[in-house]
């Protein structure tokens, strides 16, 4: 194993990896305690082609400060495969700090949810299961990342990462295609590369808040003090809470302080400085001077209507029986969130098309979206079968 920590053994190692001209597993370790950004403290990588392997360790944060740019060239390269493991956050990191977008990604979780392994099967579940490794140790899953030098425990640790993923990669590469789902898998693999590239737009990050029973007014000052706390958090690296807790941020948004005094005094407020006072204020002196116009809806955050609860329930019975009849998770195959827009969208009956969602196209509507349009539409029904060996409940198309 490699610990590079130096220019040009990066680009050595680099070279060596195209030469294999084999998928790159990859990895990372990180810290994001205390902090708005992630501070990437390493890197793991190994490719492997037949008895033929190469493998290191990348330290982002060697005393030479390294320029990642042929490694990144690699993640970037449409050409070769890169393996990673629930890797959404690793990409969001490269993306984030080097703006590296990373393409043809083989994402062994998302690739074991098509297989029967659970919705988010854990590394080391898979390691077990799949590649019939070891039991890999957690003892460093607390350890400080960003201290050197790095002990050999550490290294080991971190290496273990992408040290199987290339034998996982290549029994669920084969499954998927023996059970014709490596369609269905890289769809979401390339869905997944996009979302790593995104980012909530400032004006929605209040959504993520629970909005029941605020007015829109209400709504008005959450959306603007969140964007600041968010812009203020950003601006000096640290978490958004950092500079105002949630529940701090809710109550404001309900009763909104007059002054900078009060606004300091707010029971759980952090000491502020003069300058993000001022950047609260105004924030909080916007949403008052808005016309309500502007205020948010809040038709969408409310709690959900029971009519829409029932219709979905009725739905998730045919959402159930697909995802055990085709060994896929029941949450991946069809998100809770978007079970209840397709509900309320029926409930609505004003004849508009179906939303536009992932549950009705490409695989998802193959194995179940288009079924849930039939229900709704009346062509389809559930019924029980109390027939001795038969599934108990069976979904049946209405003749005519």
């Amino acid at each position: 194993m490699l610990l590079i920590d130096r220019q040009k053994n990066l680009e050595l190692f680099c070279d060596q990896l195209r030469s294999v001209a084999a998928p790159v597993a990859i990895d990372t370790e990180f810290i994001s305690e205390r902090r708005y950004f992630a501070r990437l403290c390493l890197v793991q990588v190994r490719a492997e082609n037949g008895d033929e392997a190469v493998e290191a360790l990348i330290d982002p944060l060697s005393a030479s400060r390294l320029d990642l740019a042929p490694l990144l060239d690699i993640v970037s390269d449409a050409a070769i495969i890169k393996l990673v493991h629930a890797g959404g956050q690793d990409l969001q990191i490269l993306f984030q700090e080097y703006g590296c977008v990373a393409r043809n990604v083989f994402d062994t979780q998302i690739a074991a949810a098509f297989l029967g392994y659970g919705h988010q099967a854990g590394y080391a579940d898979l390691v077990r299961r799949v590649a019939h490794g070891p039991q890999l140790s957690k003892d460093m899953q607390l350890t400080d990342w960003a201290a050197r030098p790095l002990s050999p425990a550490q290294m080991e640790y971190a290496i273990a990462d992408v040290r199987y993923l290339t034998e996982i990669y290549t029994k669920l590469h084969r499954d998927l295609k023996a059970r014709g789902r490596l369609e269905w898998a890289e769809t979401e693999f390339r869905r997944a590369e996009i979302r790593a590239t995104e980012t909530a737009p400032a004006d929605e990050l209040y959504q993520k808040f629970n909005l029941s029973g605020l007015s829109r007014r209400q709504l008005a000052t959450l959306r603007e003090v969140a964007a600041t706390r968010d812009a203020l958090a950003r601006s000096i690296d640290k978490p958004p809470s950092f500079i105002m807790p949630d529940p701090v941020l809710l109550q404001m948004a309900k009763h909104p302080p007059n002054d900078a005094a009060t606004l300091r005094s707010t029971r759980g407020m952090p000491g502020l400085s003069q300058t993000h006072t001022r950047e609260v204020m105004a924030a909080i002196q916007r949403a008052a001077d808005m016309e309500p116009s502007n205020y948010p809806e809040r038709g969408s955050y409310e709690r959900p209507d029971p009519q829409i609860e029932n219709v979905a329930a009725l739905l998730g019975i045919v959402i159930q029986l697909r995802a055990g009849q085709h060994d896929i998770s029941r949450t991946y195959l069809a998100p809770r969130e978007q079970v209840m827009t397709l509900a309320s969208w029926w409930l609505r009956r004003d004849g508009s098309t179906p939303p536009d969602m992932a549950l009705l196209s490409d695989w998802r509507r193959e194995l179940v979206g288009a079924e849930l349009l039939e229900l709704l539409d009346g062509r389809m029904t559930i019924a029980l079968d109390a027939a001795p060996g038969q599934p108990a409940i069976k979904v049946l198309k209405i003749p005519g």
